[in-house]
């Protein structure tokens, strides 16, 4: 087998994308989807996902550890990963690192974010219904972060109008 270091240069190619949409339902809250490019080396092994709530410290998980993230998962070799029980209304953090089949691992992707939506129960009794409906758009062109703010972007729009539909339960 080759012996070949993962290049610096061929992982700036690997962009991670972080889908940004609502989550469809409540069963889907508190998770985020990332994908990114596929490495190109030949001696590609898989792919490593580093998270956390606080921003990356540093560019090299060989220098650095984890570099500020609290949580790295080894993912395999697959470019689209969902990460489950994120805690609503925090920010989280994102990068990824390849590596290859002697285990040498590349420096870390462009970081990415997501602030994990709370919900749209904006009454707390339970349901998305037309009581929140009225709260969100008596809240409409607001930017004091009111509850409303589903999405906590400093607006009451129509981000948080669709976050409440993906929710509504009726």
């Amino acid at each position: 087998m080759k012996k070949t270091k993962i290049k610096p240069t061929v992982l700036c190619g690997l962009l991670l994308t972080l889908f940004l949409l609502a989550p469809i339902n409540l069963a889907f809250a508190g998770s985020a989807t990332i994908s990114w490019n596929a490495n190109t080396e030949s001696d590609l092994a898989g792919y490593k996902v580093y998270y956390g709530t606080a921003s990356r410290t540093g560019s090299d998980p060989k220098t650095c550890g984890l570099c500020g993230y609290s949580t790295n998962i080894n993912v395999g070799n697959v470019r689209t990963y969902t990460i489950s029980s994120l805690t609503n209304g925090m920010t989280y953090y994102f990068s990824v690192s390849a590596y290859d089949t002697s285990n040498n691992e590349s420096a870390f992707s462009s970081q990415a974010s997501k602030l994990i939506s709370t919900t749209a129960d904006l009454n707390g009794n339970g349901y998305i219904n037309a009581q929140d409906f009225s709260i969100l758009m008596s809240n409409w062109g607001s930017t004091s972060r009111p509850a409303a703010d589903i999405n906590q972007d400093g607006y009451v729009n129509a981000q948080d109008l669709s976050i409440m539909m993906s929710q509504w339960t009726g």
